[in-house]
């Protein structure tokens, strides 16, 4: 049991830096938010130190997203049918996104039309 909670510690901390770096925010940055140093955020995103609900909505605010963000596609014993990396999104995923978002709508268009008729 002890072992689930330290992978699901990392897989949130994970998720935190994931939507951090998206925003191109700094560790220190959300520290300043939240009124603790870049070293207790690096604590949170390496899964070192647990934080609380009230914590992690704190963070959900200043990242904007819902809660349910840090535990998507968590995957369990019951529902896992192949390995998955712990981390929702691949670096890879992370890299087109962030290449897609800073196109022009035209070109954004172009790609989705792309990928739309791959289907």
């Amino acid at each position: 049991m002890q072992n689930q909670n330290l992978k699901l510690d990392l897989f949130v901390g994970k998720r935190i830096r994931f939507r951090r770096k998206m925003l191109k925010m700094s560790q220190k940055t959300l520290g300043q938010h939240l009124g603790v140093s870049f070293q207790q955020i690096q604590k949170y995103e390496k899964g070192l130190n647990r934080m609380s609900a009230g914590r992690l909505k704190e963070i959900s605010d200043i990242l904007n997203v819902p809660l349910a963000f840090f535990y998507t596609n968590i995957i369990t014993k019951e529902n896992a049918s192949y390995h998955y990396d712990e981390l929702a999104a691949s670096k890879e995923e992370y890299l087109l996104l962030k290449s897609f978002r800073v196109l022009t709508s035209v070109k954004q268009k172009a790609i989705l039309k792309l990928l739309s008729d791959q289907n």
